[in-house]
């Protein structure tokens, strides 16, 4: 029972962590919850560690910017891939996403130094580049 809890916490996590990067990019929360089904209040209960429903987390993952669902998954290795984008990627935006990830790297070292924040968001950077990189393979 006791992994059950653990991972039950792990996503809750996850949620919190996508639900606060929406919010600092400007994602309304309510129009997010309203898209799933559920009020915003649920969606921070969720995120709070309630039990969050199969069938929310289904909804959430279609809902999401592929690298967010890919995070809040991400304990279980999955990753998703968005059918109806998958023809329109090609080789010049995988390529151009890799080098956007390589120059905001290169950007963040410019000062000499790396911190915490500076692997955070290149972390989350990366994320994004590998969600792009995945679509244009297929896998």
């Amino acid at each position: 029972m006791a992994s059950n809890s653990a991972s039950q916490q792990d996503l809750a996590d996850r949620l919190s962590e996508v639900l606060r990067k929406l919010s600092r990019d400007g994602v309304d929360l309510h129009v997010l919850a309203r898209k799933v089904g559920e009020e915003r209040r649920d969606l921070l209960r969720w995120a709070g560690g309630t039990t969050m429903p199969a069938h929310v987390l289904v909804a959430l993952l279609d809902e999401l910017p592929r690298h967010h669902a890919d995070y809040l998954i991400g304990a279980t290795q999955l990753r998703l891939v968005a059918r109806d984008e998958a023809p329109n990627l090609c080789a010049m935006k995988a390529a151009a996403a890799t080098a956007s990830f390589a120059a905001e790297v290169a950007q963040r070292m410019a000062d000499g130094s790396w911190c915490h924040r500076d692997d955070a968001e290149s972390k989350e950077d990366a994320r994004e580049t590998i969600t792009v990189l995945q679509q244009y393979v297929g896998d």
